[in-house]
């Protein structure tokens, strides 16, 4: 017969067996007896998966935030500049590390401004200024308002040969034709210009992809207003040609076809005036000191009170020459008042109906401008989108847009100026590029 189990003479196994009651041990021993007790070693392996655990997630969040997906204006721009992870021997992470392994090979081809620099390595090397676009400080921009599709100079002013809305046919390019001609005068006049013809293409088809700064640039050469004149020497002395004389008589660094370009993105008022002031950095290589707008005259006061407002340039350097249709404009300055400048008052960037929706109609062809990447530092500026209500005071009705003189002034007097950028600009006073409190991101180069 098998024992009971009661009668069982085995005796339990112990683990780990405990000293005499008498006995006296150390703190730690105490320590190393409590931590071999079968339930604790379990829980003490449970707890150590866990931190395991919970160090990998973490490790992988901050690789998922620190990588180019991220939001952040540091990760927008692949994290650290070539430069400073050059001159400041930041440490830096292995995916950056590989970004610049990657651009080994364009070493040599790059200058060592190109290799300092934000811009893309693949893009920066095919871009070669002559020194004297440095020394241009003043940007004379003429926005465009249609598509000139001919060729014959004789029919320039028919409308048959421009890609027209309804309310532009009978008088409008004369007009058009006014503007480019006041906006080279101003460029012969001062040396130190360049002068961009700014628009996009934005024209559905059957118009062609054809942008309206190209098109004002074709026509200014069809009306030899832009003689095709060849890169001379530095030299002053080489100054021979007639367009490269000003009206004082003083020699122009570089000819006037030279200093004349195109801006091919903008589809509105504001973003000729931002786009053109994007565009004269992608040319010279620095910001402009001085501004001159050439447009229509009803257009006035939304170029100077709201867009130059906006972008915090000074006033003292910013000049507007307008120059209206022939005949009664009262119409179009009525127009101008509800269609164009009250919209901005509310919107300024022109990131809120109804302009946001003028934007994507006026982009039938699905273009990107560049200038995020060739401009990093006016980064946050394009993407500046300040509520509807951050104007104190609404038009009548609560409506933002629309309404007649009456209304608008109960939201902007005559003088006042509109909503501005609340960061720092380059051309903001006391803006300093290695302050790293600024708003954006700088270019290397700009140290020097």
């Amino acid at each position: 017969m098998l024992p009971l189990p009661s009668s069982s003479s085995r005796r339990p196994r112990t683990y780990f067996p405990s000293l005499p009651p008498n006995h006296n041990i150390s703190s730690s021993q105490q320590t190393l007896q409590i931590l071999r007790s079968r339930t604790r070693l379990t829980n003490l392996a449970v707890a150590l998966l866990f931190l395991a655990l919970s160090g990998s997630i973490l490790l992988n969040l901050n690789y998922l935030f620190s990588g180019p997906s991220s939001s952040s204006s540091a990760s927008r721009h692949n994290t650290q500049s070539r430069g400073r992870l050059k001159s400041h021997g930041q440490g830096i992470s292995a995916q950056v590390q590989s970004h610049l392994e990657l651009q080994k090979g364009w070493d040599d081809s790059a200058t060592p401004a190109q290799l300092d620099s934000w811009i893309p390595l693949s893009i920066e090397t095919t871009v070669e200024r002559d020194v004297r676009y440095g020394e241009l400080d003043h940007l004379i921009m003429v926005p465009g308002h249609a598509i000139w599709t001919g060729h014959d100079p004789d029919k320039i002013r028919e409308d048959d040969d421009w890609v027209l809305e309804a309310m532009q046919r009978g008088g409008s390019i004369k007009t058009y034709v006014k503007h480019i001609e006041r906006g080279v005068e101003e460029l012969k006049a001062d040396p130190k210009a360049l002068l961009v013809f700014s628009g996009g293409a934005t024209r559905p088809p059957p118009s062609p992809p054809l942008s309206e700064a190209v098109s004002y640039h074709n026509l200014a050469h069809a009306l030899s207003l832009l003689p095709s004149t060849p890169l001379p020497p530095s030299s002053a002395s080489a100054a021979s040609t007639s367009d490269q004389i000003n009206t004082k008589g003083q020699s122009s660094p570089l000819p006037l076809n030279l200093r004349a370009a195109t801006e091919e993105y903008a589809m509105d008022s504001y973003q000729n005036l931002l786009f053109s002031i994007a565009r004269f950095k992608e040319v010279t290589g620095v910001y402009p000191g001085r501004i001159t707008v050439v447009g229509y005259g009803m257009k006035r006061r939304r170029f100077t009170n709201l867009h130059r407002a906006a972008l915090n340039f000074p006033l003292s350097q910013f000049t507007y020459i307008g120059i209206d249709d022939e005949g009664d404009t009262s119409a179009h300055y009525a127009g101008e008042l509800k269609y164009g400048f009250t919209p901005f008052v509310h919107s300024p960037s022109g990131c809120h109906p109804p302009l946001s929706i003028k934007r994507l109609v006026r982009n039938p062809f699905k273009r990107y401008h560049p200038y995020h990447i060739s401009c990093p530092e006016l980064w946050d500026l394009f993407e500046w989108c300040p509520d509807l209500g951050a104007r104190s005071g609404k038009t009548k009705g609560g409506k933002n847009s629309g309404g007649g003189s009456d209304q608008v002034e109960k939201v902007m007097g005559e003088d006042e100026e509109g909503i501005k950028f609340p960061g720092m600009l380059p051309w903001t006073e006391g803006y300093d590029p290695l302050d790293s409190g600024n708003q954006g991101t700088v270019w290397d180069r700009e140290r020097d």
